[in-house]
């Protein structure tokens, strides 16, 4: 795709800035209405598979059908004959996991605002009948504004829309997956809804509640562990807002929202006064999926049935065949949640160990293409970039893991450019500023030299500091100020006496005076100022005019000086 640089006639593509399983996307022009837009094309060798390319359709339709201000709009779909694309809004910002992973846990009402529109978003998604599937905070934008846009339908199911395939229902972040949907069932609008919780779990924690070497681990502890309290990491949660975490993320589903519009409602009316001494939810039904009916029934206080008494024999029979089933059940799930997650391509058993390839010295699209050929990501957010000795600008210097390291596939790659050459700034403390201006503005073009003169007690015009201090390194192709700060003359009084005077005197009496002079001829003509009586009683070459005037405070700076007047001959 690197190698196409218009989609249909009309999309322009710029750069690739994400990439899935099924699609890359890019940010590309549209030269017809002349605006950024990000353009999601399904990957060349998916078009020919029919389960890949009924997927990107269903994103396309169901993207289509939703208008919200939290949902990213989508502009055009279609084909060109040789892409699949989507069109849609182009968000300058950041994921919600790229915020959480800079920031960490997010301040509780911050954390609530971006969940009311997320709730807002979703429940939109299910009033047009569309179950997202694939909520994570990685398909959470965030504008500078602070408006969160959610993407990716490319999983998204409608109500009355077949199944695809078995494994179709745990596609998606096995983080965020509702235990029942990992466990085979199919993903219903109380799935999107467990997903919503661990979103508001991970921006107050900072983190996901769920972790593991593997897939399966993480899916089986959400099966079976208990979610964390928040209020253990942070007692700053007031205990309603963990409570809607709780009921969001509850195993049972009866415990669980019903719909999003509850939990919204929840969000909307948390810090209200009323909620101030809320204590922790307890839950109606039992939280243990793993049980059976008849002690889900003994231990539901609102459907608990009377037993008929039975002998100690009978119970410690009882007690050794439910420890088989339970046993059984526990390991069918395990067998379950295995295989259908292999089917999937969570997992596989291939091997998974990359050497990072040599991309020094290349450019970030080149070592894009090769990072990816190798199984690998580059971190196109993050990229530091620095002035060097002799490497050209745009070209990689160094790489994280190193060129070399053995790591897993799909590990991300964070890459430190070149931003030019440096120069390295000469010491002009000591010199004259004439001489110093002189040399920087005839050695660097992009250099603009100021001055500043300031009474000191050494000799005129001689630098004392510089804006850009010697032996920095800075990079000349860039527009910069160097400021010289310089000693100048002290200041004086242009003696009155001046007037009068002959004009070799008056130059001669102001030199010694440390002013400097130039010399002016003027006709009586010009002398308007003065009567004729006056003009008759000139002499010729003596000064009549002073530019400053004779009595004025002066101080000799470079460049200026004091211009005497004097009658031509």
């Amino acid at each position: 795709m690197s190698k196409v640089s218009m989609i249909a006639g009309r999309y322009l593509i710029i750069k690739h800035i994400g990439k899935g399983g099924m699609a890359d996307v890019y940010v590309a022009v549209d030269t017809v209405l002349n605006r950024e837009v990000a353009i999601k094309i399904l990957k060349g060798e998916l078009s020919s598979d029919p389960v890949a390319l009924e997927r990107f359709k269903r994103e396309a339709q169901a993207s289509t059908r939703l208008s919200h201000p939290n949902i990213v709009d989508i502009y055009d779909v279609g084909d060109d004959g040789m892409s699949h694309y989507i069109v849609m809004e182009y968000i300058k910002g950041q994921t919600l996991k790229q915020l959480i992973q800079k920031r960490g846990p997010l301040y509780y009402t911050e954390a609530i605002s971006m969940m009311k529109q997320l709730c807002s978003a979703i429940m939109e998604s299910h009033r047009n009948g569309i179950i997202h599937r694939d909520i994570k905070s990685q398909n959470v934008l965030i504008k500078d504004d602070g408006t969160v846009k959610i993407v990716d339908f490319g999983i998204a199911l409608a109500n009355n829309a077949m199944q695809i395939t078995s494994q179709d229902n745990v596609l998606g972040s096995v983080h965020y997956i509702a235990p029942e949907v990992a466990k085979g069932e199919t993903a219903t609008m109380q799935s999107d809804i467990y997903s919503l919780g661990i979103v508001f779990y991970e921006l107050l924690c900072g983190d996901v509640p769920y972790k593991g070497d593997s897939a399966v681990q993480v899916v089986m502890q959400s099966i079976k562990k208990p979610i964390p309290y928040i209020r253990n990491f942070n007692k700053k949660v007031p205990q309603s807002v963990e409570n809607i975490v709780l009921k969001a993320t509850a195993k049972n589903k009866r415990n669980r929202y019903e719909n999003v519009a509850d939990m919204l409602k929840d969000l909307n009316e948390c810090l209200n006064e009323k909620h101030l001494n809320d204590e922790r939810i307890v839950f109606d039904y039992p939280e243990d999926l793993n049980l059976s009916e008849e002690d889900i029934d003994r231990k539901n206080p609102k459907t608990k049935k009377k037993t008929a008494k039975k002998t100690k024999k009978n119970k410690k029979s009882t007690n050794i065949i439910m420890g088989i089933y339970l046993g059984c059940v526990t390991l069918v799930t395990a067998v379950i949640v295995f295989i259908i997650l292999y089917l999937g391509g969570v997992i596989n058993f291939g091997t998974n160990v990359i050497v990072v390839p040599d991309i020094m010295n290349l450019k970030v699209l080149e070592a894009n293409e090769t990072l990816d050929a190798q199984g690998l990501l580059l971190d196109l957010d993050d990229i530091e970039r620095v002035l060097t000795e002799d490497v050209e600008e745009g070209l990689i210097i160094d790489c994280d893991p190193a060129v070399g390291t053995e790591v897993e596939k799909g590990t991300v790659v964070k890459i430190t450019v070149s931003d030019g050459i440096y120069a390295v700034m000469d010491n002009y403390v000591g010199q004259t500023f004439e001489d110093a201006r002189d040399h920087l503005t005839s050695t660097y073009n992009n250099i603009r030299v100021v001055g500043q003169a300031i009474i000191s007690d050494q000799t005129p015009g001689t630098i004392i500091s510089q804006s850009i201090e010697a032996d920095t390194q800075f990079d000349p192709s860039k527009s910069q100020t160097m400021t010289f700060t310089y000693s100048a003359y002290v200041s004086e009084i242009i003696p009155m006496n001046i007037i009068g005077m002959d004009i070799q005197t008056a130059q001669s009496t102001l030199s010694d005076m440390g002013i400097e002079s130039v010399a002016q001829p003027i006709s009586l003509a010009e002398l308007d100022e003065y009567t004729e009586d006056e003009k008759n009683s000139l002499e010729e070459n003596t000064v009549v005019r002073t530019d400053p005037d004779v009595g004025t405070s002066y101080m000799q700076m470079q460049d200026t000086f004091v211009t005497l007047y004097y009658l031509a001959s």
